[in-house]
């Protein structure tokens, strides 16, 4: 068999793979901070299509993708605000309450979608976000379109990847965080507050699921659609134990997870 054949194919599946599995990184980065505080969030999916048309509606309406993503993730803070409050201040149990923002998300995306738009053939569309093809690097053959030629949205998300390794593994912050997700209590003699730590990182990472399911809308389909995340957020949940919560073995497997969408 001549090989030569499959780099075209390849090619096109490296290419493919990076934005569509931005989505899903978007949230589990966020996710991986929200576990690593010892918070489970089963409604990252509910956030994700919460985040999904409220980029829709604000890029359709000001035709502006950064303020479109900007108010997404304020969508996700809010959400986790919630899931603070009931988890952390509370005590209530994480996967009942997760499930249920989850639900709450599913159905009120669809019920804002219908009201505003209405059940119509043709759904409004947006423009999706432009690549930005670095000069020279770009044109680098076989990876120099995967690595060098993304829309901007993904090398944000990438600097944000190396922040987050950065600040869990190389920051007495990052050592507080965890040390509250493994034990709180010897956090509390360390004189850390696993309450602050806590809330910190569920803000954090329902603002990124809010980010994640903009990246859906304005970066890949341009447009929404009841549903749009198709489990992409329980996929990001269960990334994060597949990654052991190290943030580039999560990447890694979002990638795996991308490079299956553009073959499916």
């Amino acid at each position: 068999m001549n090989w030569i054949f499959l780099i075209p194919l390849i090619e096109t599946i490296l290419i493919g793979m990076v934005p569509r599995a931005m989505p899903i990184f978007a949230s589990a980065l966020g996710e991986t901070v929200d576990q690593s505080a010892g918070v489970l969030n089963l409604g990252v999916e509910g956030i994700m299509l919460m985040g999904a048309i409220t980029a829709l509606l604000v890029d359709y309406y000001y035709h502006n993708p950064v303020l479109a993503f900007l108010i997404a993730g304020l969508i996700g803070l809010i959400f986790g605000a919630l899931h603070g409050f009931l988890v952390i201040t509370l005590k209530l149990d994480q996967t009942v309450i997760g499930t249920a923002i989850w639900f709450v998300g599913w159905g009120l995306s669809g019920v804002l979608y219908v009201a505003i738009f209405g059940i119509s053939v043709t759904p409004p569309t947006v423009p999706i976000l432009p690549h930005v093809y670095i000069p020279y690097l770009s044109s680098i053959p076989f990876f120099g379109r995967f690595i060098f030629g993304e829309d901007p949205m993904v090398y944000i998300l990438i600097a944000a990847l190396i922040a987050i390794d950065y600040f869990l593994y190389h920051t007495k912050q990052g050592l507080n965080l965890r040390t509250v997700g493994h034990d709180p209590k010897v956090a509390e003699v360390m004189g850390v507050n696993p309450y602050f730590y806590r809330y910190m990182a569920v803000l954090f990472g329902a603002f990124m699921a809010g980010i994640g399911g903009a990246y859906i809308t304005l970066g890949i389909v341009g447009s929404f659609y009841f549903d749009i995340t198709a489990g992409m957020g329980f996929i990001a949940v269960a990334l994060v134990y597949f990654g052991k919560w190290k943030p580039y073995r999560v990447f890694l497997g979002t990638l795996i997870f991308g490079a299956v969408y553009v073959i499916y």
